[in-house]
């Protein structure tokens, strides 16, 4: 079983942070505009959700285990059999991939035979296609960095 962090960059941090203001600057203004009760009602769900926000930064986990790609936060969020995998394409950005499941740019966008695209960005991305490819070495691999 080999398990890999996230890569994380000023990016996601960025935009984690600007949520967060955001976040704040919604909470200020409805404090004079609703009663007590309403306000903290809205504490509490943008807080929630600043929280998750933040555990996704801090706690996504890619682990190859087996014959499959886990990847989870504090549960499983995508798994797949590595046999399914046809490809990797190596640079990509975090815009990329139907599931966003990485911290940082120029990650990786995994594509399988059942056409749902991961994008992940591990620590040390050459050890990890190692890894894979281990397990399939049929797997294409796609550099577009330039």
């Amino acid at each position: 079983m080999k398990i890999c962090k996230s890569r994380r960059d000023w990016i996601y941090g960025s935009i984690f942070l600007g949520i967060t203001l955001l976040f704040v600057a919604i909470l200020v203004s409805s404090y004079f505009d609703s009663d007590f009760w309403d306000w903290m009602w809205m504490v509490f769900i943008l807080v929630g959700i600043d929280l998750i926000i933040l555990i996704n930064f801090f706690f996504i986990k890619t682990t190859i285990k087996d014959e499959e790609l886990i990847v989870s936060v504090i549960y499983n969020v995508f798994r797949i059999d590595i046999f399914k995998i046809t490809k990797i394409r190596i640079g990509e950005t975090m815009w990329s991939g139907f599931h966003k499941c990485g911290t940082a740019t120029g990650g990786l966008i995994i594509f399988s035979k059942n056409k749902n695209d991961l994008y992940i960005t591990p620590e040390n991305q050459d050890e990890f296609l190692k890894e894979l490819l281990k397990v399939n070495s049929h797997i294409i691999i796609e550099d577009v960095r330039k």
